[in-house]
């Protein structure tokens, strides 16, 4: 269970940093998309801050999958943007999706892995009175 933990947050990481360095120096061409998928990701890029925000958290949840620290607080982080990513590629850019279902996954493995951190969220505690 270890190597498969080490090997999925490994290969994460390094997609989620290739990612967010592709976005941040244009290194990547324009993707070729239905007409859906280009409105939709013009309201990105027109949002001038959300693009960038994104890229940035993806950036940092990547340096700490590679490094090993702090993943399961990333594994919850990056959840939502994993999340979007698949169901972004599943109904406007099917092109992305095998990519989109791998980080979503591995994501859901990630958490799986650590489970025991997250296990306290998820008991029911009695309230707390402050008298």
């Amino acid at each position: 269970m270890k190597t498969a933990t080490f090997f999925i947050r490994t290969i994460i990481g390094l997609l989620l940093i290739s990612m967010s360095i592709a976005y941040f120096f244009n290194l990547m061409p324009e993707l070729e998309s239905t007409e859906n998928f280009k409105a939709f990701h013009v309201g990105l890029i027109s949002s001038v801050y959300l693009m960038p925000l994104i890229k940035t958290i993806v950036l940092l949840c990547g340096v700490s999958y590679l490094f090993g620290q702090y993943v399961v607080l990333t594994n919850i982080v990056i959840l939502p943007v994993s999340t979007n990513i698949l169901f972004i590629d599943f109904f406007l850019n099917p092109n992305g999706l095998p990519l989109a279902i791998f980080i979503f996954l591995g994501n859901l493995f990630l958490i799986y892995a650590h489970w025991k951190s997250y296990k306290s969220l998820f008991t029911r505690k009695s309230v707390m009175h402050f008298d």
